[in-house]
């Protein structure tokens, strides 16, 4: 892993050992200076290694990361690897990506969390065509369907995390930590869960940096406190 300190942003680079993947994302969680996470690599060989039933679970690291992610994938992204790229926040496709989640076709089922998180970016319809037929769909139709959310290179990936990283990075947890609770809430307890968070920010640094950057007509300075 590695950090951008300027942006405080960081990067992992996938590859083959799940089990180094759910470390480093756990020592991530830890890092109290990191803003935002951009994660891209060999989409292909971890898919592989979750298939062939590694004991960490990286998906659920990431599900449960409190720093937004943003995912560049390229190449093929399949089966155990799509139920880890459907565990980031924002998903952007490289131009030659595929899609599919082929379990059903294999006789067998996601185990983690796929059919969850299909339907949520999706919804009911497309998630059970999808998971049914095991239908390979290019970037432009993972876009369509809202599997991912743009479709641009690394460099594209790695704008978009820093104009995250340039904002309230406690009010940028709070809001992943209202919308991830918005898919298992009533709207009563989602609207009071954000109305807590809001009065939880309101005691901090960042959001006082906040008021006096617009009164100044200057750019904000967070410092994550």
């Amino acid at each position: 892993m590695t950090t951008d300190n300027p942006n405080r942003i960081a990067r992992l680079t996938l590859g083959a050992d799940a089990a180094a993947l759910t470390a480093a994302l756990l020592a991530l969680d830890a890092d109290a200076e990191a803003r935002v996470l951009v994660l891209s690599g060999d989409w292909s060989a971890i898919g592989a290694s979750l298939r062939d039933g590694a004991s960490d679970d990286p998906v659920a690291a990431l599900g449960a990361l409190r720093i937004p992610v943003v995912a560049w994938v390229d190449g093929d992204c399949r089966d155990e690897a799509l139920e880890l790229a459907l565990a980031a926040d924002i998903r952007i496709a490289g131009e030659s990506a595929a899609f599919r989640m082929g379990h059903v076709r294999e006789g067998r089922l996601p185990s983690h969390g796929g059919t969850q998180r299909l339907t949520r970016a999706v919804g009911r319809g497309q998630a059970l065509r999808l998971l049914l037929t095991g239908e390979t769909l290019d970037a432009d139709d993972a876009l369509r369907v809202g599997l991912v959310h743009d479709v641009g290179d690394l460099e594209d990936a790695e704008a978009l995390a820093v104009s995250i990283a340039d904002a309230g990075p406690i009010a940028a947890q709070y809001v992943k930590e209202a919308i991830t609770a918005s898919a298992d809430l009533p709207l009563r307890d989602g609207m009071r869960l954000e109305a807590d968070l809001s009065i939880l920010l309101h005691s901090t640094a960042d959001r006082a940096e906040g008021l006096r950057s617009f009164a100044e007509k200057r750019k904000a300075r967070f410092e994550g406190r």
